[in-house]
């Protein structure tokens, strides 16, 4: 079952009393504005039963958390315990209140992948791609794939190695 819950836009108004005091500059609360959310939404609860079975982790904090993994290019259990330290990346995912508990687990991460398959993860690349490069300011690195960064430690160690005699 899925049940949508709508983004509500004061964000943090009563834990700790954060509601304004986000900088509304940051990079994540400026993509939070731009990304279709509802689009997101209507194409994430396509997968889900409606009315039977328990509540599906809203869309916003699944489809935000997979984002700020690809963009800061973490593992799942990385990308959750970000989430959990940042009130900019919990407003990011949806979250009303800055969250003091586990939220989410980092399994259902993968276990979304693989439920909303292809067709959903290339709809959410395309208006992640969509929106980076209509909103040019928004600025993330984009992390070095771990196999290439140990191609090049490998590759330098060989020359090393070689110059060595070894």
């Amino acid at each position: 079952m899925y049940r949508s819950e709508k983004f509500n836009p004061t964000l943090f108004g009563k834990m700790f009393h954060l509601g304004e005091k986000l900088a509304q500059g940051n990079r994540w609360l400026k993509l939070a504005e731009v990304l279709p959310w509802e689009k997101l939404d209507e194409a994430y609860g396509r997968y889900f039963s409606a009315g039977y079975g328990r509540p599906a982790k809203d869309s916003r904090l699944v489809a935000g958390l997979l984002v700020v993994k690809q963009l800061k290019g973490l593992s799942d259990e990385d990308a959750v315990a970000e989430f959990m330290e940042s009130p900019y990346l919990q407003a990011f995912c949806g979250q009303e209140y800055f969250a003091l508990e586990d939220v989410i687990n980092p399994g259902i991460l993968s276990e979304r992948r693989k439920r909303l398959g292809t067709d959903f993860l290339s709809l959410l690349d395309a208006e992640l791609s969509a929106a980076l490069k209509a909103n040019r300011d928004l600025k993330f690195r984009s992390a070095r794939a771990p196999a290439r960064e140990a191609g090049f430690w490998r590759g330098l160690m060989e020359k090393f190695g070689s110059l060595f005699g070894k």
